[in-house]
């Protein structure tokens, strides 16, 4: 992130993070370069990682995707047992990501 704020200065509009532990690097980088308000470059991560919640509700981070583990795995363990009784499945299945921001922040800290 340090070499794209030097490379390509001015012209960053927002991060998105693979995860929250990218996001809370490009959120030190653009800190580094005094870039500290979050409507500068908005920053966001996926996972909803307790470092990253702590962020987005000190306001450093913009928000995370928080992807539902518990509800994955049991929807999986769900389906599994449906097609080894021999019952229909469907071809997909989804659970939600939920966004999470200032907003809701308190609902996901543990």
């Amino acid at each position: 992130m340090e070499n794209w704020l030097q490379s390509f200065e001015g012209q960053i509009d927002a991060v998105v993070g693979q995860n929250d532990e990218m996001a809370l690097g490009a959120l030190q980088a653009l800190e580094g370069k005094g870039l500290t308000d979050r409507d500068d470059i908005p920053v966001v991560g996926v996972d909803a990682i307790s470092d990253a919640l702590q962020a987005v509700k000190d306001g450093r981070l913009n928000a995370t995707v928080f992807q539902d583990a518990k509800g994955q795995g049991a929807q999986s363990v769900e389906v599994a047992v449906k097609y080894l009784k021999g019952e229909p499945i469907e071809k997909e299945y989804w659970i939600p990501f939920q966004l999470v921001t200032a907003e809701n922040v308190d609902e996901f800290m543990e």
